[in-house]
């Protein structure tokens, strides 16, 4: 397969946003965190389940991990499919989420649509699709990011 210049460099563009999730996520740092999403962006946790629409009530959702002394969140294996000005992006992740001297670790997938736009490629779309989990799941109430 051959790729041109500017579709490995959407591609790459998609990677860094969806890293960029999980780097604003750790750092607690809400408005790089919104700045990510389209303004009428949905992320869903469980495909069906709980479900969110605009930047302010995911960040809303996803701020709980501020009752954890630390979270981190690893994300590999991108697929990218880019069709002009949209893309198709799956991930795995790792959640780390750490309390004292408790921890709770989940797994899974990141389902994602992503939009090019005015200030770069931006999350119209995330479900989260979990698959494994390990450790003290009562650490997290109903934080999980």
């Amino acid at each position: 397969m051959t790729s041109t210049l500017g579709e490995l460099a959407d591609r790459l563009a998609v990677i860094d946003t969806v890293i960029a999730y999980a780097t604003a996520v750790d750092a607690r740092d809400w408005e790089s965190f919104a700045a990510l999403y389209t303004a009428d962006a949905v992320w869903e946790y469980r495909a069906g389940g709980e479900r969110w629409v605009g930047p302010a009530a995911i960040v809303a959702r996803v701020r709980g991990v501020e009752k954890f002394d630390a979270t981190q969140h690893y994300v590999t294996n991108h697929v990218v499919d880019v069709h002009g000005d949209e893309a198709g992006h799956t991930c795995y992740y790792e959640a780390r989420h750490l309390r004292g001297d408790r921890q709770f670790v989940a797994g899974g997938r990141y389902r994602d649509r992503l939009r090019r736009t005015g200030s770069g490629w931006r999350i119209a779309e995330r479900t989260l699709l979990g698959v494994w989990s390990e450790g003290d799941p009562s650490i997290l109430g109903d934080a999980e990011g």
